[in-house]
């Protein structure tokens, strides 16, 4: 894909930049408190946020790190899309399933063809994305998530469109905000 210019064109300063987030991503990690699940999410639509998670997770990935794409972005699956995974069953259908977790789950992950670079698509679009996410089922995700992988990276909606990224960020260890200078004006970032 055009987007991915860390795979496509990793000799462009943009991929060079995306592995500049990558090393301050390893650098914030420390013993006590590692960094391994990581939400990235924008104030509005169409700043970059998708195109930068999946960027920054093939960095990670060439790192020789095992990584995973969550799409929780069920309101405007880009990731799903991107990969072309849109159709197939994912986060949705997994947290409404009584299955046992781990069977699911891996049923749904899916190689996205990349090197260490797994996900897990959004599935069937939910009326209530939010109430899905609140569930203890997204944080015992999320847990065996972190046993099998070495950094999880999840795509979440916009924090000022939607709910979705503020539940999703009780369960991570950091995230990052995608900001557009020259769409988003100084009052919309500090809200978000």
């Amino acid at each position: 894909e055009k987007d991915l210019f860390v795979s496509s064109n990793p000799k462009d300063p943009i991929a060079e930049a995306y592995r500049s987030v990558r090393t301050r991503l390893f650098f914030s990690s420390t013993d006590e408190r590692p960094v391994r699940v990581v939400l990235v999410t924008s104030p509005g639509p169409q700043e970059g946020k998708t195109t930068t998670l999946c960027n920054l997770a093939i960095a990670v990935a060439q790192a020789k790190k095992r990584v995973l794409l969550i799409d929780a972005d069920m309101r405007k699956p880009g990731l799903s899309k991107l990969f072309g995974v849109r159709r197939l069953a994912g986060l949705s259908d997994l947290l409404r399933s009584d299955e046992d977790l781990a069977t699911i789950v891996e049923q749904r992950i899916q190689s996205t063809g990349l090197s260490n670079l797994d996900m897990l698509p959004c599935g069937p679009k939910p009326a209530d994305p939010a109430e899905l996410l609140s569930s203890s089922r997204f944080s015992d995700l999320i847990a065996w998530a972190e046993t099998h992988y070495d950094q999880v990276l999840v795509d979440c909606p916009p924090v000022l469109a939607a709910s979705d990224a503020a539940i999703v960020g009780r369960h991570t260890d950091g995230i990052v905000l995608v900001v557009q200078p020259e769409k988003n004006h100084r009052r919309l970032v500090v809200r978000a």
